[in-house]
């Protein structure tokens, strides 16, 4: 597993594994012993995720919540993975997004059509759907409850339509 990077606040980093070493990274935030994962990586990063959360003394039921920022495949391509493993989590996404994670078909033609099935097989393996029962739309300024720490998805497009920004109420990190 890569370095597992503690910044303050119970925030927690490590690299998804994506590519090449520190293109992108997957966080992780815990309180009270449950945990938010803030992106997910793609299928590949699902080890270094459940490293992590060994090396913090959690199991996968402590996860509450995989939240991602928006739902391009470097970034959300592994939430179905880690739904999955993460049977009591549910995702957290941009209401643009929701569609796509639960039916991934879409995104992956998109990025089949630019970079060849091939690849994008080897880059992010079998992209999961994910149960819409599960889901949580992003609307502006949600209010996610991770035991009794707040945080708050912000509606932020431009990389993306689908892009939310988490705001941390404890650190005042975002």
């Amino acid at each position: 597993m890569p370095q597992l990077i503690t910044y303050a606040h119970g925030i927690h980093a490590f690299d998804s594994g994506y590519v090449r070493p520190q293109l992108a990274a997957v966080h992780v935030v815990v309180e009270n012993g449950r945990a938010a994962f803030i992106d997910t990586g793609t299928n590949h990063s699902l080890s270094n995720a459940l490293a992590a959360l060994a090396s913090l003394g959690l199991t996968p039921d402590c996860v509450d919540y995989v939240i991602v920022t928006h739902v391009h495949l470097d970034h959300a391509g592994g939430a179905g993975a880690m739904m999955r493993a993460f049977d009591g989590a549910r995702l957290v996404v941009h209401p643009r997004g929701a569609r796509h994670m639960i039916d991934p078909s879409a995104l992956v033609k998109g990025a089949s059509a630019v970079y060849g099935a091939d690849e994008v097989r080897r880059l992010y393996g079998e992209v999961l759907p994910i149960d819409a029962t599960r889901v949580i739309e992003a609307t502006h300024e949600l209010r996610v409850d991770l035991a009794g720490r707040e945080l708050i998805c912000l509606d932020t497009p431009g990389h993306a339509r689908n892009h939310i920004c988490i705001v941390d109420r404890r650190s005042g990190a975002v």
